[in-house]
Order: structure tokens, then sequence, then C-alpha cells
């Protein structure tokens, strides 16, 4: 196996060293109507040189005819008249008495001086010049002239070899938007091609960031000589070309801002300011097709504008027992230093607009509403400041707990509330407590999730209250923010005692008159006491459940006896009570 691939080795080396390799031609020149060719000779080993043969034609592709062979193996220049100046294309290759051997081509070199290189632009980097262009298509040429073109002429400031750009230290920002480059490209024989189109670096200026304009937009600057005379180069974006903004903050290191299309805004626009920050920007262009970004010079500004109001978190609302709202929020500084504010409604209670509900919403982290405002479930709130640039911000909408109870047919209390809702991202969880007559409180749960709890256990004797505690922590923060809901009692239902039998020459006062004896008259509706004699005759009629009959008849005392009542109430859960019985008139 290893002789067989020696042997492969030794085959592929004679395959490759199975060429006569071509002279060097270096260039052309002209001179005197005619055309010197200049070459440089290369050795091959393998066999006697015959000659040179020299190929010329009037078409870059052909035919080519032979010109002439030269068989001294020290020649290095032939001259081809050409009294005309056609424009003529040559090649050269070698003869050697090497039979089965591949004969190579020199370059394929005209009669004109070099073409022109293409220079892109002029790129502006860490503070120095950079300079870029296409190579020349002549192969013939071997360096590159950098010019610079002043109010005195055009000075050549280096010669460079096969590169394609070239770097030089800056000035100014000023000054260097007003210098302006050529390049030319230069063969062996010392012919140069026609200076290339001047190029310029290009500026950066920008409008805004001052008074109500905190945006800063962008436009580009192309410099001018004392002459005024501008660049060759215009600023020209196309389908497919891209812009980056880069921004140093207060002497901090640049950073880019996402890249946008070329083709969709005139240039760009710097939305981040704050009032007081020394910026410093740069455009970095990134042109379709090219694997090299263009910079423009550096553009700063220390911004000085009246700060915006801005979009701020408002984590909940809650509902004060005298009607007042409680907010509480974060707001990113710096505040604005003035501005209007709006509270604004949507939901169930309909549309509000509350102006300037409080002096100085953003000097504290929570603030009341000094007016009473109506609230139902599901309403949701949010603040509106506007500044006096006429910029709005914006909280998010926020929901209060809003907490009902009922009673279950176990005396057992069903206690349900609306979430806490703000559309932020934190934790969520409730505390629900019971007060008591002394405005103590129990905790019954805390830490839940839930909406919903049953108080199996309500106090017996008393008027049961309830409250939630909705305790929102908002992500990332090690702050939690607590909002109460309103407070809810839970009426039991009204009990009623008729006695059988009054006397108005009693000596307590409670046994003179006839009337019910509730438990609790608070709440109810739609009270009638009616008191009828035997015949049916309508004796007494009332509707206040602390006024009874007093036994009188127009003015007189009714005669001893049983008489008919019926009392009618609508109790404080809602319930219809009707009852119906005789009293005894004693005496």
């Amino acid at each position: 196996m290893r002789t067989t691939l020696t042997l492969l080795a030794l085959l592929l080396l004679g395959s490759l060293r199975a060429q006569i390799a071509a002279p060097d031609f270096l260039c052309t020149r002209s001179e005197a109507g005619g055309e010197i060719l200049t070459w440089q000779n290369v050795a091959n080993d393998c066999g006697p040189y015959l000659g040179t043969r020299i190929y010329r034609a009037e078409a870059a592709a052909g035919p080519y005819a032979l010109l002439a062979t030269l068989t001294d193996p020290a020649a290095t220049e032939y001259r081809d008249e050409n009294p005309a100046g056609l424009q003529l294309f040559y090649y050269l290759e070698y003869d050697y008495d090497c039979p089965g051997q591949e004969v190579l081509r020199s370059d394929t070199l005209d009669s004109f001086i070099p073409v022109t290189p293409e220079v892109h632009f002029v790129s502006v980097v860490d503070g120095d010049l950079v300079i870029y262009w296409d190579p020349s298509p002549s192969p013939e040429v071997n360096r590159y002239v950098i010019l610079e073109l002043t109010d005195s002429g055009v000075i050549p400031l280096d010669t460079v070899g096969l590169v394609t750009s070239y770097r030089l230290p800056g000035r100014s920002p000023e000054e260097d938007l007003d210098r302006r480059f050529r390049v030319a490209a230069l063969d062996a024989c010392g012919n140069d091609s026609p200076q290339s189109a001047i190029r310029s670096a290009l500026g950066l200026g920008g409008t805004g960031g001052q008074g109500c304009d905190s945006e800063i937009t962008f436009f580009p600057v192309v410099g001018r000589d004392s002459s005024g005379n501008s660049s060759d180069s215009v600023f020209q974006l196309a389908a497919g070309d891209s812009l980056q903004l880069f921004v140093s903050v207060n002497g901090g290191a640049y950073r880019p801002s996402p890249a946008v299309a070329a083709d969709t805004v005139p240039f760009l626009t710097y939305r981040d300011a704050n009032d007081g920050d020394s910026l410093c920007f740069y455009v970095e262009i990134d042109y379709a097709g090219r694997d090299i970004n263009q910079r423009t010079a550096v553009f700063c500004q220390t911004v000085e504008f009246a700060q915006p109001v801005r979009d701020f978190p408002l984590y909940g609302v809650e509902l004060g027992t005298d009607g007042r709202l409680r907010f509480a929020y974060s707001y990113p500084d710096p505040p604005p230093a003035t501005y209007a504010t709006q509270l604004e409604r949507l939901g169930p209670s309909g549309p509000i607009n509350i102006p300037e509900p409080v002096d100085s919403l953003l000097s504290q982290q929570v603030v009341f509403i000094d007016q009473a405002v109506a609230v139902a479930a599901r309403d949701s709130f949010r603040f509106v400041l506007t500044d006096d640039c006429g910029r709005s911000g914006r909280s998010n909408y926020v929901s209060p707990v809003v907490l009902a109870a009922a009673t279950l047919p176990t005396d057992a209390v069903e206690l349900a509330w609306t979430p806490l809702e703000n559309g932020l991202p934190g934790t969520l969880t409730y505390t629900v407590y019971r007060l008591s007559a002394d405005s103590s409180a129990t905790v019954l749960a805390t830490g839940i999730t839930a909406l919903t709890f049953i108080d199996e256990t309500p106090m017996s004797g008393e008027l049961p209250c309830y409250v939630v505690e909705a305790d929102f922590r908002p992500e990332g923060q090690a702050e939690n923010f607590t909002f109460w809901s309103n407070v809810v009692c839970v009426a039991r239902e009204t009990e009623v005692y008729l006695p059988n039998a009054f006397s108005p020459t009693a000596d307590q006062e409670v046994n003179r008159s006839f009337r019910p004896i509730f438990t609790d008259p608070t709440g109810l509706t739609g009270y009638q006491l009616q008191v009828y004699d035997r015949w049916g005759g309508l004796l007494f009629s009332g509707e206040d459940p602390l006024v009874g009959w007093d036994g009188s008849l127009g003015g007189q005392l009714a005669p001893a006896g049983s008489y008919v009542y019926i009392l009618r109430f609508t109790s404080a859960l809602g319930n219809l009570v009707q009852e119906s019985g005789v009293v005894h008139l004693l005496y």
C-alpha cells in the first residue's frame, strides 16, 4: 500500500511539473508611435530554450496572431509599432523543447494605460480616515497612489502596493469633512491611470434634543473645501442598504441600536435621550453587496430639553371607606418639571375623566384621590399625564378588589371578590379578615390565591363584617404593595315577635301598645301594620316599625276584646314577610 501511494504522489508531482511557465508580463507603454512590452523572464528546466513568442490581437477576445518570436533568452522588452494609436492586446509564452508539456500563457495586457480604480467611500474610524476602493481591473497594476486635493493643488500622500484601503490620521472633525481624496493605479512601466472620482468623509449632523423636542434626528453632511467645491460623491442609499446608529452616553462605550433598512427611513432618530446627557453618535452604513461598511464622522451634543412624561407601572387601587381611592405606583426617574394629570375610568360605571385629581402624582409612591369616586366591580382606572410640550405618558389600567358576601343555609358566610388586576408580572395573594364591633380584625385566611372563602363560624349575636387585602409584589422587586377591598357586613335574617295581648293602662311602657318586636329593625322596607275589629273595620294602620296601636278608637279607648292584625314588610336580605293573628286588648 505504501509503494502504491508513493507512486501516485510521484505521478501527481510529474503532472504538476509538466507545464512550461509563461514570462511575467509586467506592462506596456506607448512611446513615439509604438508600444513597448516589458516582462520578466521565468526559469523553466524541462529542456532547451527555443524562443519567446509574442501574440497580438485588436480585441480582448481575439483572434490572436503570432507577432514575433524572440530567440534571445535574456530579452525583456519588445517594441510593436502602433502609429494609429490603436488599442492592442498582447500575451506572451515560451517555446521550449519539452515535448508533451503544456505551454502556459502570460496575462493579457492592452496597450492603454491602467483602468481607474473605483473609490467607494472615506470612512471615519476612531478619529482616522480610511479610504476604500476596488482594485483596478487592469492586471498590470502593481501599486496605487493616494492623492489629496488641496487649495494649492493635488498632493500625493503615499504609494501603496496591491491593497484596497488606506488609513491616514485625522485632524479635526471640521477639517476632515473638507478633505478630498483621489486614488490612481500605477504599473511597472510608470503608467498611471486617470485619477478616481473625488471622495470625502461623510459627516453627521442632528437636530432636536432641545426644548420640547426630545428626539434627535440625524442627517448626512458632505464637506466642502475653501473654494466651495464638494466631493463628487453624493450621499445616496438604495434598496438593500441598511443603517445603524451608535451612541455613547456621557463618555461611555459606543452601543449600537438595531439596524434599519435604508429605504424605509430618510435617516435615523434617537429617542432615548435624557436631559443633561452628553451624547456622541456616528452612523454605520452597510451597502448591499459590499464587505465593508462606511462610518460617518462623530456628532456630539449635550441634551437640554424639558424632560418628557413617561409611561409608568400602576400597581393597584384601593377602595376607601369614604369613597376616596388610593393608588400605588412607580415612576422612572427623572420626572418632568410640570405636567397635567387626568384619572380615567372604564367599566360598568361608565367612562369618567377627572382632571387634576392630585397636585403632585410623581412626588410620592402612594397617592389618594381627594374626591369620592363611585366604583363597581370590574371598573378599571389609569392615569394620563401630559407635559407642557403636549407629550403624554400613561399608566396601565388597574381594577380594585370588590368584595361581596352572602349567608348560607348553615349560617356560614360565603365571601367572593373580584381580583386585583394590573396586567403586570408579579405575584398576587389575598388575606381575608373578619372585623368585630370594636374594629379589631381577625385573620381568617392568608396567602391564598382563590377568589372565594367561606367563614364557617361567624360570630353569633353580632353583625359580621369582612374585608380582603390584596398583596402584590412586582416581578424582580422586594417591596410588596397592599390594597384593601371595600368592607362588607352580612345582615342576618330579621326575626320578629308579636305579643298576643296588651293594655293601655299597663305599668310597663312596652306593654301599653301593640307593635312587633324586631331583632334588628334596620334595613326593613315596605313595612305596614294594620288592626281590624271583629266586623272588618280598620282601626289602625302604621308604616313605622317603632310605632304601634295604643288601643284608641276615634280619640277614645276601644272596648276590651279581641282584634285582628296583619303585618307586612321586606327584610334586609330581600325576603317578603307577612304575619297575621289576633291580639287581645285588656284593661
